[in-house]
């Protein structure tokens, strides 16, 4: 049977659209070293996942004002980053032609509505730009868990297999996977030579629109 035809591009957002690993990594293994975690690179770990599972994975047993303090800080970091400066090289180029092109355009992220509203809007990335959205708000299960691919396929209604997933992490390139979707490593995150044996093709950025128009045919 041959594979069905690409209509759709689904993006990540961090170390998608935008190269945030650098602030994540300091935040999250600050906290798991004030939280007395003996995990090493706790931000590795965790990455792709929502902030509500990392804290009942990590700290379930933390009183309800020691999570509420982190939810603060994530938040606070989330604020003060600034997105325009590390928005992933050759990003605007490739929207337009996704959107020249006529294929439809989705984000999925674990990130909360509020933080993909302040990033888009930096960007000036918002007002229709993106066809679905989906955030840590829209769903239950983040990430390794399908369930935000597969909503967004449902959203545009188009059948998982029409999907072209751009991700970073080990856990969104799983739940891509998971959704039986087309999946394309971009190496901001992990090393292309990892990548290479999970995704159907990777990228180091969108500056190379030849290379990545050829991952989608």
């Amino acid at each position: 049977m041959a594979e069905s035809k690409i209509t759709t591009i689904l993006l990540g957002l961090d170390g998608v659209v935008v190269d945030t690993e650098s602030y994540y990594d300091k935040f999250w293994n600050q906290i798991a070293l004030d939280n007395g975690l003996k995990i090493d690179n706790f931000s590795a770990v965790i990455k792709g996942m929502t902030i509500n599972s990392i804290i009942e994975l990590y700290f379930a047993i933390s009183t309800p004002e020691e999570k509420q303090a982190i939810r603060k800080a994530s938040s606070e970091m989330e604020q003060s980053i600034p997105y325009k400066d590390i928005m992933t090289p050759g990003l605007i180029d490739f929207i337009k032609y996704i959107k020249k092109s006529n294929y439809k355009l989705g984000l999925v992220t674990s990130s909360p509505t509020s933080k993909v509203g302040a990033v888009l809007n930096e960007l000036s990335l918002n007002g229709g730009v993106f066809d679905t959205i989906i955030t840590s708000d829209s769903i239950k299960r983040g990430k390794p868990d399908p369930m935000g691919y597969v909503l967004a396929s449902t959203n545009l209604g188009v059948h998982p297999s029409e999907c072209a997933v751009f991700e970073d992490s080990f856990t969104g390139i799983k739940a891509a996977t998971y959704a039986f979707m087309r999946v394309i490593g971009i190496s901001t995150t992990l090393s292309a030579d990892f990548l290479k044996d999970y995704s159907y093709g990777v990228i180091e950025d969108f500056k190379d629109l030849e290379k990545v128009k050829a991952l989608l045919v």
